[in-house]
């Protein structure tokens, strides 16, 4: 069975007569390290918020590790959100609180409440997110202001604040948008390298072919809200890439 599996996804936003999504079906193996491409308003972004129920789709059905997903509420939703890490396009960081801070806070969604409130992590988190910082070349940075940081420093952040939740699944909507080339490469590489290491399974959109062809073991191709590629980089020929951004 996929970790993740979706059937029929519609989602249509009431403002629009369209349906952003249009009848969506994809399987997830567990392992894979999947990048959606497509040019914007091709429902990427849409596609991702669905899986974790940041938004609601219109119609369809996404089962996650076995569990159906969009009859969830309250705590269970808390608990279905906390096993997919969500590394965002503007960062989403606490941008007054510390790089420390705003990693730890990857783990408030699996403590108690008081223990959250009240900043008490565990020493085993404490270590944990020291030792992401390292991995990500952040350590001299731990008590600076996240506001103070690059956007490259900020997105690494964002990836070791989503891998502090110890997901199941990763999901990265366009997480190199705002970084010029140089930079782009150094997140994508860490994401790549953190989920390699952890065989977490991922989800990344991206606008960047040739990052896709470089990075993804799986490529989709989404336009105008409906999957036309589904397959490995290799098999994204010229014709196909021009189809898709058409």
């Amino acid at each position: 069975m996929a970790l993740l599996e979706i059937r029929g996804l519609v989602k249509k936003f009431p403002q629009s007569d369209a349906e952003v999504l249009h009848g969506i079906d994809l399987n997830i193996e567990a392992g894979e390290f999947v990048v959606v491409i497509g040019p914007s308003g091709a429902g990427k972004t849409t596609l991702v918020r669905c899986i974790n129920r940041l938004i609601d789709p219109t119609a369809g059905e996404i089962f996650f590790d076995g569990q159906f997903t969009l009859g969830l509420r309250g705590n269970r939703l808390r608990k279905l959100r906390a096993q997919m890490g969500m590394i965002f396009q503007d960062y989403n960081l606490i941008y007054r609180s510390n790089v420390m801070q705003n990693v730890l806070h990857g783990r408030l969604g699996q403590m108690p409440f008081y223990r959250s409130a009240l900043g008490l992590y565990a020493r085993d988190d404490l270590q944990q997110a020291y030792d992401l910082l390292t991995a990500v070349g952040l350590t001299d940075f731990m008590h600076v202001k996240a506001q103070t940081l690059s956007g490259g420093q900020m997105q690494r952040v964002g990836i070791c604040r989503a891998m502090m939740q110890n997901p199941k699944l990763l999901l990265a909507d366009e997480p190199i948008s705002s970084l010029d080339p140089a930079s782009a490469k150094v997140v994508l590489d860490q994401i790549k390298s953190l989920t390699a290491a952890r065989g977490l399974t991922s989800i990344v959109n991206l606008h960047q072919v040739e990052f896709a062809k470089q990075y993804a073991s799986r490529i989709v191709g989404l336009r105008r809200g409906q999957i036309v590629f589904d397959g490995t980089p290799d098999a994204l020929t010229g014709d196909v890439t021009n189809y898709i951004y058409s």
